[in-house]
């Protein structure tokens, strides 16, 4: 890849800008409010600079944003684009338009990906004669910070295509994760909704108060959470890693499923399969020496932040 357009430029289209011209590659951007221009400019600047720990070694914040041009028109920021990546309003109407359009001005080579929380790409791209070419691409917000992406095809949707916007993502220093099908919400949303819905009921049950919500995912889970995934967390917090600790406390996450009337989760070919992942990645005999590391990660991001705190 060695052009790149962007398609909107608010909170998530300004992010991936930044992505991109961190990673030295020339950047259009349209925004069909080009009388933002200017504003979008000074946000894209501004994130590069509370971002500047991430450049790359003898770049700096005016050498990034040089690398992007505010484009008058969708047709001039994707002509010459080998990859297109559509950020604009949650509106499916719009995204079907949005679509046909880059499609009738963009290279037949060029990937079109679309940044998504709600849409699988069949919804806005069923009738494009480059369907294959279309996939979402998910980013958590913002993504010049957070790594993590969601790779979504369509039915129709090239393999090849959504291997290479893996590499592609890879090269510019973010985490593809491959979805296996369409799910409303996809599984970042759905995940932080679950957690969230939780916490809303608690809240409103006069459980807890919102604050100390906050407290107990920021100074807890979240910190657990910044170094290990919640399945490497209970995998490390059993001598005999999540297949025992699930043996030992399943139970508990189906009693809670079966008070909200849903299908107790954990059974024994969950735990199977689980078991089998984690071991693939880590023997059992490991498992002394990855508590080790991670509790040395959580003291070093507690180590970090306190001193964030001070200059505070």
């Amino acid at each position: 890849m060695k052009k790149v357009a962007v398609i909107g430029g608010g909170i998530i289209g300004s992010s991936w800008a930044v992505v991109f011209a961190r990673s030295g590659l020339q950047t259009s951007l349209y925004d069909h409010d080009v009388e933002s221009a200017a504003r979008i400019s000074a946000n894209i600047r501004e994130s590069v600079q509370n971002s500047i720990a991430l450049l790359t070694e003898g770049d700096s914040v005016d050498d990034v944003v040089a690398r992007i041009t505010i484009s008058n028109s969708l047709a001039e920021a994707v002509h010459d684009a080998d990859y297109i990546q559509e950020a604009a309003s949650e509106n499916l109407e719009l995204k079907q338009k949005l679509f046909a359009d880059v499609a009738a001005h963009a290279k037949s080579t060029a990937i079109f990906a679309s940044s998504t929380s709600t849409y699988g790409a069949s919804l806005f791209t069923r009738d494009l004669a480059q369907r294959e070419r279309c996939l979402v691409v998910h980013p958590m917000t913002p993504p010049h910070l957070m790594p993590i992406v969601e790779v979504v095809g369509a039915e129709w949707t090239s393999p090849e295509v959504v291997k290479t916007a893996c590499t592609f993502m890879e090269q510019l220093g973010q985490r593809p994760v491959v979805l296996q099908q369409e799910v409303p919400g996809f599984v970042l949303n759905r995940l932080q909704g679950a957690l969230l819905m939780e916490m809303f009921e608690l809240i409103a049950n006069g459980v807890i108060r919102p604050a100390d919500a906050d407290l107990i995912i920021s100074q807890g889970l979240g910190l657990r959470w910044s170094v290990v995934g919640p399945l490497e967390g209970i995998d490390l917090n059993a001598p005999t890693g999540i297949q025992g600790y699930l043996e030992r406390y399943g139970h508990i996450f189906n009693e809670m499923a079966q008070a909200k009337g849903l299908r107790p989760p954990v059974d024994t070919p969950l735990i199977q399969t689980l078991h089998h992942a984690m071991r693939a990645s880590l023997e059992l005999e490991q498992l002394d020496a990855k508590r080790a590391w991670r509790d040395q990660a959580v003291a070093a991001v507690q180590l970090q932040l306190r001193g964030m705190e001070e200059r505070t």
